[in-house]
């Protein structure tokens, strides 16, 4: 059980990553609270997704918010800086999720690589038990 509690762990620090990285969506004089709050709202969506170890739904959640900041910025509602600094928050919990996907990935290969040795084991332990009967097949 403990890779489970591990991924959930590193789902756990991604989302605390991502709600700290991305604060460039909080409210600021540079742009209105229906921005902040638009944004703050995809910031969330990643961090739930994330927090449930949902790595795939977070990761289409995080290209959601980036589309929201491309949107925000074609729109005028934000700086370019903003913008920036946002789409580098992006870039890095994007790079973090993926990482952990990854991880999960070898995890559950290894995992099922694993159950597949014992179910050999296993076929080769009742094969040695018929072979050694007793019951010689010549007389």
């Amino acid at each position: 059980m403990r890779p489970a509690r591990g991924r959930y762990r590193r789902s756990l620090v991604v989302a605390a990553a991502l709600a700290l990285g991305l604060t460039g969506c909080a409210g600021g004089g540079d742009y209105s609270a229906q921005t902040a709050s638009t944004l703050q709202h995809g910031v969330l969506a990643v961090a739930t997704a994330a927090e449930v170890n949902d790595l795939a739904g977070a990761q289409t959640r995080l290209a959601a918010l980036a589309k929201l900041n491309d949107a925000a910025l074609a729109k005028g509602e934000i700086s370019s800086a903003r913008h920036a600094a946002i789409e580098s928050s992006i870039v890095a919990v994007h790079a973090d999720l993926t990482q952990l996907q990854d991880q999960a990935e070898k995890e559950r290969l290894q995992q099922q690589l694993q159950q597949l040795q014992q179910q050999q084991d296993q076929k080769g332990k009742g094969k040695g038990k018929d072979k050694g009967d007793g019951h010689g097949g010549d007389g």
